[in-house]
């Protein structure tokens, strides 16, 4: 029976008719190829400008907390502000690195925001100071 290799595309003599490869070598051959994978259609997601306008925007968030703390111009809330934008075009992220990053975004915003509330009146720092040289 005439048969096309599945490898170098010869016609060869099939001893069986299952046969697909005209010998071992081209079998290990198209075996080894490596198969190019099916990219997936993109998906027009919008861009980190554009969902900065978003009321649902993580962006907005954070940039709306940070103003509030006045940490909003500090090196730790550019790289909230940073991290807010790439979790939001997270076309491309896996579950994983999306998780990550959101635990990442967390920390650096707590992180941005811890002392910001300790900023007080100097009338109220010497008071403190008054009550713990009485209290002992």
């Amino acid at each position: 029976m005439q048969k096309r290799c599945g490898g170098c595309d010869k016609p060869f003599e099939a001893k069986r008719k299952t046969a697909k490869f005209c010998s071992d070598r081209c079998r290990m051959r198209v075996h080894r190829k490596p198969t190019e994978p099916e990219q997936p259609a993109p998906v027009a997601s919008p861009t980190p400008a554009e969902r900065e306008g978003d009321a649902d925007s993580l962006i907005q968030a954070a940039r709306a907390e940070l103003q509030a703390a006045g940490r909003l111009q500090t090196a730790a809330g550019r790289a909230v502000l940073a991290l807010a934008r790439r979790i939001d075009a997270n076309a491309a992220e896996t579950g994983s690195s999306l998780a990550a990053m959101v635990r990442e975004f967390r920390a650096a915003l707590a992180d941005a925001l811890r002392g910001a509330g300790e900023t007080g009146d100097p009338v109220d720092e010497l008071r403190a100071r008054r009550d713990r040289k009485r209290a002992g």
